[in-house]
């Protein structure tokens, strides 16, 4: 699933900031690094965890791009620590999280504080094991979501936030990213 993602998302990788909520031992960080991020921010709160994240990305060279944050991804203040406004972010937390409607709103609700952090153009990416036509995940502020099932229990969504008055001319914006739709 992490190449079937990260392919959707070709050439937004480059020169991107990036942050991962829900880490974990870093596959998504990682590999956005390795595709040429140039800032990575992997939020996770278990601190054991964190170590094995730590040690992944010495063992690869790229503490100078990936950082860790030990906090907790579903927080407000999380992203008040997390400067500037990142080109991409995934949200991939526990399936449980995502079956319990409580636990679930309070992933959206986050989703929302993040789109309102996300640069235009950019891309939440949200993985959840409900059927999107089943069970609605809303993301006020941002358009989608464009579901891509990889598992009867396995979808990945792709939310951008609208495009600015006079956006979407197909010239692509400063860093080189066209507005032609990853997905093609």
């Amino acid at each position: 699933v992490k190449e079937s993602v990260c392919n959707l998302l070709r050439g937004w990788f480059e020169d991107a900031v990036v942050v991962d909520l829900f880490a974990g031992v870093g596959t998504m960080a990682l590999e956005a690094a390795s595709r040429g991020a140039a800032r990575v921010v992997a939020v996770e709160r278990d601190r054991r965890v964190a170590r094995y994240l730590r040690e992944n990305i010495e063992m690869l060279g790229l503490g100078d791009r990936v950082e860790v944050l030990m906090a907790d991804a579903l927080a407000p203040t999380t992203l008040t620590r997390i400067a500037g406004h990142p080109d991409l972010i995934f949200i991939d937390p526990p399936y449980a999280l995502m079956r319990d409607a409580e636990s679930r709103q309070r992933v959206l609700e986050q989703a929302v504080r993040c789109g309102q952090m996300l640069a235009r153009p950019g891309f939440l990416v949200l993985r959840t094991p409900e059927r999107p036509d089943r069970v609605p995940h809303p993301v006020a502020g941002l358009e989608g979501p464009e579901v891509h099932a990889y598992a009867s229990d396995m979808y990945v969504l792709l939310y951008a936030p609208p495009p600015e008055p006079g956006e979407g001319d197909g010239d692509g914006d400063a860093a080189g990213h066209s507005d032609v739709d990853p997905v093609a």
